[in-house]
């Protein structure tokens, strides 16, 4: 009877104990402690740099090898952060291809299901990116890659370009949208509009490119130029040169893994 005794209280010690870390990681996230402190958007950009080859694709949709990564001594809580990137990724895809939803609505993605993510894209939100001209051109010569986060494609920390391109207007045209086809323009997919993604974008048009950078050059189709037309279908605009936000037509050749994560970014940025 003595044992049973002991057993029964080493038991409910246990049971206690588990209880009370389960309600301490909930105070956690309920009072909004940093998960990623002592990170900074540099040292983030870097840590995801070490996780691409540990990053491989079934199909379209991207796998973490997390036991991998952390063998190679990379910190758990960028691997956690890593994991929840690629299955916002993931779902963002699942989400463009899916045909058989009827109601738009339902396929909003919230950022508040991925506390790390939610945690990262907050960093980002205030972040002011490294300044290219001042840190790495030589005088008078080519780009020297100082940083390890850079990328002829862009990274968070050093995006490509760090502005928002001009938007001329081209002038005015019989038929604008035959106009644009003509030049080798499409219409933009829905989803990386902000539209409907099974609707193409009515008056919104991508011209695949390559684009040449800070960095070096970044091949087609990973960067567009946008064309956009009035109403009437006279007016033409043309935005050259950014990242082309229609990031499921071209899975196979992302420059990286988190290219969807940085793409949305530098839109929602410039």
């Amino acid at each position: 009877m003595k044992l049973h005794k002991v057993i029964v209280t080493l038991f409910m010690l246990v049971i206690g104990a588990f209880i009370i870390g389960v309600l301490a990681i909930g105070n956690v996230f309920a009072l909004g402690s940093p998960l990623l402190k002592g990170y900074t958007v540099e040292k983030i950009t870097v840590e995801f740099r070490k996780l691409d080859p540990f990053v491989s694709y079934k199909g379209e949709y991207q796998i973490l090898d997390s036991d991998g990564a952390r063998a190679a001594g990379i910190p758990d809580v960028i691997i956690a952060l890593a994991q929840q990137v690629i299955e916002y990724q993931n779902r963002m895809l699942q989400t463009a291809k899916a045909q058989n939803v009827k109601d738009i609505r339902k396929l909003d993605i919230l950022l508040t299901e991925y506390p790390l993510l939610a945690e990262f894209y907050a960093m980002l939100q205030g972040y002011k990116p490294q300044d290219f001209r001042s840190q790495d051109y030589k005088l008078n010569g080519p780009v020297e890659p100082l940083a390890p986060d850079t990328h002829p494609c862009g990274t968070y920390s050093h995006p490509v370009p760090n502005y928002t391109p001009p938007r001329p207007h081209l002038g005015w045209y019989a038929d604008a949208h035959s106009t644009l086809l003509s030049w080798g323009f499409h219409q933009t997919d829905g989803y990386a509009c902000g539209g409907d993604p099974f609707v193409p974008c009515e008056r919104d048009y991508t011209r695949e490119r390559g684009y040449s950078g800070p960095y070096g050059y970044c091949s087609s189709p990973r960067f567009r130029d946008q064309g956009t037309r009035d109403a009437a279908n006279h007016d033409i605009w043309i935005q050259y040169g950014e990242p082309n936000p229609e990031v499921f037509r071209y899975v196979g050749s992302w420059p990286y893994w988190d290219w969807a994560l940085y793409v949305k970014w530098w839109h929602d940025t410039y």
